[in-house]
């Protein structure tokens, strides 16, 4: 494995109804981020030196960016969509096989100005998800 730049990255998505859509890639993005914090519960108790915490359950979300593309709607399906869709996060697709998998929610916006309108949106997971190793998170 090597250090690769972000520049062959991907979004893609496959909506969640009909089961079994097509998989497809949102265009014209050009950023993402997703975060994998756990919950921290503080556990301290009389007597500890320091706070002592032991960890909860993972979350997955995270954001998407880019700019308006008038052939790429997809963002904004996926943001009036019921049902949740497959989100697949790769950040360079010469390594296909190393991405980020799951159930999410996604939700959209845009900001129009005289520059190009740029698109962005935030992601829940909805279900379980894998990372680069194929395990669930």
């Amino acid at each position: 494995m090597a250090i690769l730049t972000g520049r062959y990255g991907s979004v893609m998505y496959t909506p969640g109804t009909p089961p079994g859509g097509v998989e497809a890639e949102i265009i014209s993005l050009n950023a993402w981020k997703a975060d994998f914090s756990a919950d921290y519960e503080d556990v301290t108790a009389f007597g500890d030196t320091n706070k002592v915490y032991v960890p909860g359950l993972p979350d997955v979300s995270g954001s998407l960016g880019g700019f308006w593309n008038s052939a790429e709607l997809t963002l904004f399906h996926a943001a009036v969509a019921t049902v949740p869709g497959t989100l697949k996060l790769t950040p360079n697709k010469n390594e296909a096989t190393f991405f980020w998998e799951g159930l999410a929610y996604i939700d959209a916006s845009i900001d129009c100005t005289l520059a190009v309108p740029k698109v962005s949106g935030n992601f829940k997971a909805a279900g379980p998800w894998t990372g680069p190793d194929g395990n669930v998170l």
